[in-house]
């Protein structure tokens, strides 16, 4: 058992019969009262989300999970296929269950499986991954009075938020805990 300020993005917890997964937590100290942390976790069983607010004095029971090492083989419709680097065994996950995680697929890239009494529950891709600009807006010269970021899109689709030096075939780092630009890689 843990406190419920404890609680991080990505743990299991239990609560009553069934498991969920967080997926976003804030904890918020009002001006008045005892602190609580919001969460959006995640029902591991029907993958619905759903949003819970904690005391922040709660007791929350944290699964602890089984971690084995896995590569991401090949996208198989809508399956993605995993393969355990110590048995070889393959382990298809749904594009349903990885969620935002899709977008941090490579191919022999190596990820992180929590098993919960045999069956997957969670992944955990590299802190960060480089992916290509596939498209980025233009600059404007000078107008650098704010903080000027702009959108770009990477080679898997996603849309992020980039400095205003980053061009198209760009290859950047981004974190994949929260999909931010952290710097530009030169080859």
């Amino acid at each position: 058992m843990i406190n419920a300020t404890q609680i991080r993005k990505g743990m299991v917890i239990r609560m009553g019969d069934r498991l969920y997964r967080v997926e976003e937590m804030k904890h918020i100290t009002p001006g008045k009262g005892n602190a609580i942390v919001q969460t959006k976790i995640r029902d591991i069983q029907d993958l619905t989300i759903r949003d819970h607010r904690f005391r922040s004095s709660e007791k929350v029971d944290r699964v602890v999970m089984e971690t084995r090492e896995f590569t991401f083989s090949y996208l198989d419709g809508d399956s993605f296929v995993f393969m355990d680097n110590e048995t070889f065994e393959q382990l298809p996950l749904s594009r349903e269950f990885l969620g935002d995680l899709a977008y941090y697929m490579k191919e022999n890239e190596a990820y992180q499986v929590e098993f919960f009494e045999g069956s997957p529950m969670n992944i955990t891709p590299p802190l960060s991954m480089e992916f290509t600009v596939t498209h980025a807006e233009k600059s404007i010269k000078g107008a650098t009075v704010q903080a000027s970021y702009k959108p770009a899109t990477l080679d898997n689709g996603m849309e992020i938020m980039v400095p205003p030096f980053v061009d198209e075939g760009a290859v950047i780092r981004v974190d994949t805990r929260d999909g931010s630009y952290i710097e530009r890689v030169s080859k």
